[in-house]
This record gives C-alpha cells, sequence and structure tokens, in this order.
C-alpha cells in the first residue's frame, strides 16, 4: 500500500467532520504516522485519535456508521 503524507490542514479537515459525532474531540496539535500500520496517530489538545490512511483518502465518500467508529477512537487524556 501507498502511503500519501498529509499535511495538518487536511487532517483538521478530516477532524472537524468526525467532531459532528464527538464534540469531546480537541483541536489538533500534531501528528504522527505509524507506516506499518498505514495509521496517523494525531495529538490533540485534550487526547489522541487513530485515523487509517485509506479513511483520509475516502474521507468523502465514508459513510455515517464509519465516521461515528473514528469519533469513538478518540482517547481522551485525564
Amino acid at each position: 500500500m501507498k502511503t500519501v503524507n498529509y499535511d495538518p490542514s487536511e487532517i483538521n479537515q478530516f477532524l472537524d467532520t468526525v467532531r459532528n459525532f464527538n464534540s469531546s474531540i480537541g483541536r489538533y496539535e500534531q501528528h504522527t504516522i505509524l507506516s506499518e500500520e498505514f495509521t496517523y496517530s494525531v495529538k490533540l489538545t485534550n487526547g489522541t485519535i487513530r485515523i487509517y490512511v485509506e479513511e483520509l483518502q475516502d474521507k468523502k465518500a465514508l459513510p455515517v456508521e464509519r465516521l461515528k467508529d473514528i469519533a469513538a477512537r478518540f482517547n481522551e487524556r485525564i
């Protein structure tokens, strides 16, 4: 699988969509690419969330249920 490097603005746009399903998701701070898993680990102001590369690639075509699943991956920092 070819990985595409998404910049912070693209990840932020995606997070704005996902926040519609979980308003607790904080603001973007930075991200790390976990290439062995084809995953972005995104550090937020109040926790983390993992986003798969294919989710970013297909962001305009993701069904609502998939977006809810992504929002449920949010791990709040206590």
